[in-house]
């Protein structure tokens, strides 16, 4: 019961958005009654809830894979096969991305995906550690910070947002090369 109510409030949310998702239209939807989903869910946003929970666990898994792939290439082939697996990721949860991201009151809660980012932070930080054994911890954490900003805000455009006549492609190459560039540069 529970997967068929969040089943379609993942099909609520591709066709109308947060705005227009009500426990009403969920129950509708996954055709069942409305009290049959409050046994299991108070309201909207418990339903978000559970889905954030779920794709940030889905995402962390398969990064976890990536990551685990990645290690043993060059900087470039390792860092554009996380961040190719980033944006497959997150293209296959497109909807409830877009609406987490873009739409869902988060209050204080101003990232929509904190496991990941926590998740993709500590293998950065592995990655320009094994990369480049030398760099001063403070230019570390700088690099660190800004790839986490890049690489985040990059495979979300690529994913969500992506204009038609660019390649999707071609973008992860740059990013990668991007990413791969900085993390590993000695500093001027």
């Amino acid at each position: 019961m529970v997967e068929r109510i969040l089943d379609a409030a993942t099909r609520v949310l591709a066709t109308g958005g947060y705005v227009q998702m009500s426990t009403n239209r969920v129950a509708d939807e996954a055709d069942v009654s409305i009290g049959s989903l409050y046994r299991y869910f108070r309201d909207k946003d418990e339903i978000i809830a559970e889905l954030q929970q779920r794709a940030s666990t889905g995402i962390v898994e398969e990064i976890t894979a990536a990551m685990a792939d990645a290690a043993p290439m060059d900087a470039y082939a390792g860092t554009r096969h996380v961040v190719a697996t980033i944006v497959a990721s997150l293209r296959a949860r497109g909807p409830l991305i877009s609406a987490m991201i873009n739409e869902v009151p988060l209050g204080s809660h101003s990232n929509a995906l904190p496991e990941v980012e926590r998740n993709l932070g500590a293998f950065v930080r592995m990655y320009a550690v094994q990369r480049a054994p030398r760099m001063p911890r403070e230019e570390l954490d700088a690099r660190v910070y800004l790839a986490m900003g890049i690489t985040l805000s990059s495979c979300l455009r690529i994913a969500l947002e992506k204009p038609e006549h660019l390649d999707a492609e071609h973008l992860i190459d740059l990013t990668a090369g991007m990413l791969a560039l900085g993390l590993t540069a000695h500093p001027a």
